[in-house]
């Protein structure tokens, strides 16, 4: 875990692909995808069933280990059409039902509204605001400087070189002067390469650690 200041809130970049806001209790999750892995399979593709239930263990660690009150997910939650997938959310959601839960939809957020209003997940169609900070699903190319905007969509991931031809690529954090952007949260997901440039810092992160590059 890295902790960052923004805007004198104080905000915790987390091994599991999360970010936790301090002062708010609030978790921040982009792009889950769920459903997608139940889709490939019955597309035939061998991705393991037990690559789903990673996403659940890893939201299951989120929520007991920060006792977060609130989670915001920045889009992206469902991938696809309704499939098995959505059923293990509601029992996973039901089991916090004691924690309140907000979605701004993305693009492949293509379920029924009604689906997330069920679950007792409050729905905001563009960005949810609050305290000086935007909550969205597109990072946002015009930049408000009085506002700091959370975002994901882009499934950020950093390349770092080192001696001879040697490299690894890794999901990352990205933090600008008014924007971050989340690493994707789900499983299978893919990724795009982001590059260092002024005024930037990346925090790639494994599963033990998360590291600044930049």
């Amino acid at each position: 875990m890295t902790q960052i200041e923004i805007r004198n809130n104080h905000f915790d970049l987390l091994t599991q692909k999360a970010i936790f806001w301090q002062e708010k209790r609030t978790l921040l999750i982009g792009d889950l995808h769920l459903g997608k892995i139940t889709h490939f399979r019955k597309e035939g593709i061998a991705v393991p069933q037990i690559a789903a239930e990673n996403n659940f263990e890893r939201l299951d660690e989120l929520a007991d280990n920060t006792k977060a009150s609130r989670i915001i997910f920045l889009g992206d939650l469902f991938h696809n059409k309704y499939n098995a997938e959505w059923e293990m959310f509601s029992a996973w959601r039901a089991k916090y039902h004691f924690i309140e839960m907000i979605i701004v939809i993305g693009n492949h957020d293509v379920l029924p509204v009604s689906l997330f209003l069920e679950n007792n997940i409050d729905v905001y169609k563009n960005d949810f605001e609050e305290d000086h900070f935007i909550f969205t699903h597109h990072p946002k190319v015009e930049l408000d400087p009085s506002k700091f905007v959370f975002a994901g969509h882009v499934h950020p991931v950093f390349t770092s070189y080192g001696k001879g031809r040697q490299s690894f690529r890794l999901p990352c954090f990205v933090v600008d002067k008014c924007q971050a952007i989340l690493p994707s949260f789900g499983v299978f997901t893919g990724g795009f390469g982001v590059n260092l440039i002024a005024g930037r810092k990346i925090y790639m992160l494994t599963e033990e650690r998360v590291f600044v590059v930049g």
